[in-house]
């Protein structure tokens, strides 16, 4: 058995190597794959290097402020720069979609900039030429191209018939067709991958010890996506009588799976859990404040009590009279309040978001290019989660500057004639740069949980079906 499927996977990749037609086509993708991924590359090295450069002229600015009042520097601002994952260039996920850097200031979280369209949906994705997206959509046709007639062809010539009459059973072509369509996959995918891993260990700092893993994990994922796709091409020739009808079928279900069902379902997602825009949802952060209060009107209700609780607690009468500047305090309660209805607002969004990813991964039983996307965008960290986590990190670093800055104008600034006074400039060299903690690879993965067994289940179960009784039975029956 095990030598008629040898000599099945031999013969079917010495006819596929006579075909010019398909050696044109695997050598014009197998050069767009190249250039794909030299693309990204190069759109890496520029990321990079424009943010070392932003990044130090950013702290040189920051450094070289004269004496200033700890207020006004809050105001001047810092930025924090999200850096391309050491992988992104393989796969550039929503990073046409999101931001790379964001204004930290006071009284306000910005949102990121540079973004291609800021308020377009999560899981929606543009069609850049990308590794991935070449694996993703063009490979599955090429596997189409190379199987459709793999067993629908040898039925309409008689060869099945004389093999079956020879006593190969069908279990053995169905493995042979499979083992040589899998081992083209292999060979059209690796060099990509080892070329990869050679880009990407020259990122240097960039590049973990993880780099490798995820990059073996990739190659996994998409070499269990080839077997689905010759999975579903091997099923649809041996049910259908002419090469042609199976043609048609499998770029239908090529459309459907690859095209079609991924923008009906962002869309339902986005109907079901509607998430608010960036205008609508910086306008809800704006009224919430305003109904708890306004830290820079005296007269302020909430502060007015603030006041009253603050000489209570210093047992003085007047604001003059406090140890310590009355104002920097209000600025402080104010930065606080103003973090807190932030986060409830943005928790609200991150729940939207998780609800739309949660509708979605239903679906990845029934459609296994769905799977492949969200976990290889999660691998190369380019997925909206990761850059979710930015957004948080460096509101936590917004805030904690400055409310540091707040601190200095409590402590620093007495409160007569509170405007008119400054602090020395060396206080600014205190405060240290934003940097982006990457997320570990078990962090990257939480979200899938146990669903990356259901496209290796669908796998399986199709490639079951193909060497039953009943497939078996069928078969037989045709010829």
């Amino acid at each position: 058995m095990n030598n008629k499927i040898i000599q099945i996977c031999r013969h079917e990749l010495a006819s596929k190597r006579k075909s010019p037609v398909l050696w044109l086509l695997f050598v014009m993708i197998q050069l767009l794959l190249v250039v794909a991924l030299f693309t990204g590359w190069q759109q890496y090295q520029q990321s990079m290097n424009m943010q070392t450069k932003a990044q130090q002229l950013v702290e040189q600015q920051w450094n070289a402020q004269p004496d200033r009042h700890p207020h006004r520097v809050a105001h001047f601002g810092h930025f924090a720069f999200r850096p391309p994952s050491a992988l992104s260039f393989f796969d550039l996920g929503v990073n046409a979609w999101v931001g790379d850097s964001i204004f930290l200031e006071a009284h306000k979280q910005n949102s990121a900039n540079f973004a291609t369209d800021q308020d377009g949906g999560t899981l929606l994705r543009f069609s850049e030429l990308s590794s991935a997206n070449i694996l993703l959509l063009i490979w599955p046709l090429l596997i189409i191209a190379l199987g459709f007639a793999s067993v629908s062809g040898e039925k309409k010539s008689g060869t099945l018939r004389q093999l079956m009459s020879m006593g190969v059973p069908f279990r053995a072509l169905i493995a042979g067709k499979s083992l040589s369509y899998l081992c083209l996959s292999v060979i059209f995918i690796l060099p990509v991958f080892v070329l990869a891993l050679g880009l990407a260990a020259s990122t240097g700092a960039q590049f973990s010890s993880e780099a490798p893993i995820r990059l073996l994990l990739l190659f996994a994922l998409y070499l269990v996506y080839c077997l689905f796709w010759i999975a579903i091409t091997l099923l649809v020739s041996s049910t259908v009588k002419a090469p042609k009808q199976a043609l048609v079928l499998l770029t239908s279900i090529w459309f459907i799976l690859t095209i079609l069902m991924p923008r009906m379902l962002a869309e339902f997602a986005h109907h079901q859990y509607p998430h608010q825009k960036r205008n609508d949802f910086e306008l809800a952060v704006k009224l919430d404040n305003r109904k708890v209060g306004n830290s820079h009107n005296p007269d302020d209700p909430y502060f007015s009590k603030f006041r009253a609780d603050t000489l209570e607690k210093y047992g003085v009468s007047t604001v003059e009279e406090l140890p310590i500047n009355y104002k920097g305090l209000v600025m402080q309660e104010g930065e606080r309040l103003n973090a807190e209805i932030y986060k409830k607002h943005y928790q609200q969004q991150l729940e939207k978001f998780e609800s739309q990813q949660q509708f979605v991964s239903q679906f990845y039983w029934l459609n296994p290019y769905l799977f492949v996307r969200d976990f290889s965008m999660a691998l190369t960290r380019t997925d909206t989660r990761h850059f979710l986590d930015f957004e948080q990190q460096a509101e936590a670093h917004r805030y904690a500057r400055i409310q540091k800055l707040n601190q200095l104008h409590t402590h620093e600034i007495h409160h007569h004639n509170d405007r008119a006074q400054r602090v020395d400039k060396s206080y600014w060299q205190t405060f240290e740069a934003f940097t982006y903690a990457t997320p570990r690879l078990s962090w990257s993965l939480k979200v899938f949980s146990l669903s990356w067994f259901l496209p290796l289940i669908v796998v399986v179960l199709l490639f079951t079906f193909l060497n039953s009784n009943k497939m078996q039975r069928r078969i037989y029956a045709a010829v």
